[in-house]
């Protein structure tokens, strides 16, 4: 038996799965000053009576870390950045308490300038007179050679145990050096609170006496142990629209372009499908207008959902950003498209009477009946949701499309059918139906579509080899792993390695593919002295086992 359980900004979504059959579903609100009773009680509503031995595993997705990123309320973050020559340090100073240090390494991995250690204690010293209390330690071609960080890094730690450090080289292989600063950035900033997610999942999961692994979602749909994300809590940024995907493939048979919807109560979230196959951001994901090197399935949200405020803005309706709490017709304190659902007879939740109460005087106010405000409020969210569509695929039209599996070489992508997931998934599919003018599948347990996905995500991980022949080595820094190796290593026997180093870490039988390969001669004079070699491997994401409609 497994457990999914999908900690949402409004509600927290839970399953309990035995193979194919779904045992239990719970829904709650989301308690964010106590996450640990509302892990707590989700649990007990799962498996109260169930023997703690027959549960295999618990595997959480949660919004946590793109709240944190998104909310813009950032912590005091220092980056101590170490690029070398050659880069304006304006292209990637992301923090205001940003020091550039003297030292390099170049694009073999060798160290051409070493560090100055007072230098380096000076402006670490600056920046805790700031109130600096975390940091972020990124260089150049520290992907080939993590030296200079590690040196960086002891050297905080010996004379400022306190300080929260993030490194560069174990975030990401790739090559990229402002994604993997930003990278190293928004990982930084998030730490501090991602722990303290992490303590009060435990401390939930610690008095039900649980004590199997424990597995997060990440970005790219598959899993990771927990107590391995308090590293990476980069990796989880969107999880949640993860966990939508996810569930969106376990519960249904996709064919053409799929548009999929989950439609949550502060945001909609929007993915897109080829032929069952959900889109990829390979390079990696955008963020605030931070672009990072972490890798996962596309998807898109609007702030509008079942709980967005609805208001009159100079004559017109308007439908969030913002939201106030639960729908008024379940004592929330705001009217929402919920209480609009309510009236109009799609939704049979709550008091109808507290629904009119809230939606009534802004009818007054446009001079409409109270059906014919709901009317409004429900084709304005429609009609929304379909903008932001056509917004997505006007931009996806214009650049490289990839999959998971591969770079799309159509034309055009078109949507034909639709996948509605969600709370007010059921209320509204017909709605959306008919303003986007698709077909749609309405998956049963849609409204713990999410917790499904999560439960059903494989595990997946990804790491990179680098090796100089000429210099004699190879290493994974992702596996902090350096080994020697003679001038006849190619890159065949570098896929091999590479692949078989991450066969020892996931103990998994899932797929491992080879999503970079690439390696060039170093020459001296007339004569080839050896090789640069670089190899990036991953567990590729899907699902244990689908739960398909009939």
């Amino acid at each position: 038996m497994k457990l999914g359980i999908d900690i949402g900004g409004t509600h927290t979504d839970g399953i309990l799965i035995e193979k194919q059959e779904i045992l239990k579903t719970t829904k709650i609100n989301t308690n964010h000053n106590k996450l640990s009773e509302t892990i707590l009680t989700s649990c007990q509503n799962l498996i109260a009576d169930i023997e703690r031995e027959r549960i295999d595993s618990i595997v959480l997705s949660t919004t946590l870390a793109t709240n944190l990123i998104t909310e813009g309320n950032y912590p005091k973050t220092g980056l101590i950045l170490i690029p070398g020559p050659g880069l304006n340090p304006a292209y990637y100073s992301y923090s205001p308490y940003t020091e550039i240090i003297s030292g390099s390494i170049d694009h073999r991995g060798r160290e051409v300038k070493e560090l100055n250690l007072q230098e380096i204690e000076d402006k670490i010293s600056k920046l805790l007179k700031k109130g600096v209390k975390q940091l972020g330690i990124c260089g150049k071609f520290s992907n080939r050679n993590p030296k200079q960080e590690l040196q960086v890094k002891r050297l905080i730690e010996k004379n400022y145990p306190q300080i929260e450090i993030t490194l560069g080289h174990h975030l990401s292989g790739s090559l990229n050096y402002p994604r993997r600063v930003a990278t190293t950035y928004l990982n930084s900033i998030i730490q501090k609170g991602y722990k303290e997610f992490i303590r009060e999942i435990k401390e939930g999961l610690d008095r039900m006496v649980f004590k199997k692994e424990i597995y997060i979602l990440k970005a790219d749909g598959g899993t990771m142990p927990l107590k391995e994300s308090t590293k990476v809590p980069i990796e989880t940024i969107n999880s949640g629209p993860a966990a939508s995907i996810m569930g969106i493939l376990s519960l249904n048979k996709l064919r053409g372009t799929t548009i999929g919807l989950d439609i949550g109560g502060t945001t909609t979230d929007i993915s897109l499908f080829i032929e069952g196959v959900p889109l990829f951001n390979p390079k990696g994901i955008e963020i605030n207008d931070y672009r990072t090197l972490i890798r996962g399935l596309f998807s898109q949200s609007i702030a509008c959902g079942g709980d967005s405020l609805v208001q009159i803005n100079e004559g017109s309706i308007q439908l969030g950003p913002i939201r106030k709490g639960v729908a008024a017709c379940l004592g929330g304190p705001a009217p929402t498209p919920t209480d609009a659902l309510v009236i109009l007879g799609l939704s049979k939740i709550g008091d109808k009477m507290l629904a009119k109460e809230s939606l009534e005087p802004l009818a007054l106010e446009l001079n409409l009946s109270l059906t014919e405000f709901a009317e409004e409020v429900i084709d304005r969210f429609c009609k929304k949701i379909r903008l932001k569509i056509e917004e997505i695929l006007k931009k996806l039209n214009s650049q490289a499309v990839y999959t998971i599996n591969e770079l799309l070489s159509s034309k055009e992508i078109e949507a034909d059918n639709l996948v509605v997931i969600g709370g007010p998934a059921k209320a509204l599919a017909d709605r959306l139906s008919t303003e986007l003018g698709l077909a749609y599948q309405l998956p049963r347990e849609s409204k713990v579509a999410n917790a499904i996905g999560a439960s059903l995500a494989q595990i997946t991980q990804k790491c990179t080899l680098y090796a100089d022949t000429s210099q004699g080595y190879y290493q994974i820094p992702e596996f902090e792993l350096r080994k020697q190796v003679n001038t006849d290593f190619n890159l065949d026997q570098a896929k091999e390695v590479v692949k078989k180093e991450l066969k020892k870490r996931v103990n998994s039988e899932a797929l491992i593919e080879i999503i970079n390969a690439q390696s060039f001669n170093l020459i001296r004079g007339f004569n080839t002295v050896g090789e640069i070699i670089e190899v990036t491997a991953q567990i590729k994401p899907g699902l244990e086992r689908a739960i398909h409609n009939e």
